[in-house]
Order: structure tokens, then C-alpha cells, then sequence
């Protein structure tokens, strides 16, 4: 019988295959499709470490190539069907692109999560970064 307070190697290996996410659009809370993170467990708020343009046409556009302002969003921690369920939301990789940055948690705690970033400018600039 495992006591109380402490974890056994499955839980550790569950915990382990979570990945932590960063929204910034229309994935956060009461946007159009934060359902898809009904099951994610949230993290906080947070903002990127490093500077990144935020455009918007429709919906937002997170661009790595131009350095204007931190991009403030949210962080999840999502199972890998969640992932894969937003990987295919967010046409991964053929329309946006999946990579790990750094972001920092309200609490300051800067951690590496995922984010879905666009390879051009499209759209007019969002230049306070958050959507």
C-alpha cells in the first residue's frame, strides 16, 4: 500500500509524459477554443523569457524572427492526446510550427514549454503582445 504523500515509479512516469503548453491566442480562457484544453490542467498566466512579434489576421500570428515585446498567454499541462489534439487544431507543422521556449509563470518560475509559432508576418503588429 503506498502512504500518503509519496509517489510510486507509475506515478512518476505518468507525470513525466505530460508536456507544459503556451496559449497566447485563441486557445485561452474564454476564447473560442480554449475547449480544447477542457481536460489540461492550468498552470498560470505567464510571458515569454524572450522578445517575439505578435501580428494578428483573424486570429494570432506569434513570429520568432522579429524581437518587439514579450508575449503574455497562458501555460497548460496537457497528455500527449491533448497535444496531438492541438497539434492538429494548429495544422502542426505545416501551418504554425511547434517549438519549446522558455516562459515565465506569474509565481517567476521560468519553465520550457511549447508554443505554436508562424514563420512570416501576417496581419497588422500587436505591439503590447497579448491578444
Amino acid at each position: 500500500m503506498k502512504q500518503k504523500g509519496t509517489k510510486g515509479a507509475l506515478d512518476t512516469v505518468a507525470e513525466s509524459s505530460y508536456e507544459k503548453i503556451f496559449v497566447y491566442g485563441t486557445l485561452k480562457k474564454g476564447k473560442q477554443f480554449n475547449y480544447l484544453l477542457k481536460k489540461a490542467k492550468f498552470l498560470g498566466n505567464a510571458e515569454t523569457v524572450e522578445k517575439f512579434a505578435l501580428y494578428f489576421d483573424q486570429i494570432p500570428y506569434m513570429i520568432k524572427d522579429e524581437k518587439i515585446s514579450t508575449i503574455k498567454g497562458e501555460v497548460y499541462e496537457v497528455t500527449p492526446e491533448i497535444l496531438k489534439e492541438v497539434d492538429i487544431f494548429e495544422e502542426h507543422p505545416t501551418y504554425y510550427h511547434r517549438e519549446q521556449i522558455k516562459v515565465k509563470l506569474d509565481s517567476g518560475k521560468i519553465i520550457d514549454a511549447w508554443a505554436y509559432l508562424f514563420p512570416t508576418k501576417k496581419g497588422f503588429l500587436i505591439e503590447k503582445g497579448e491578444y
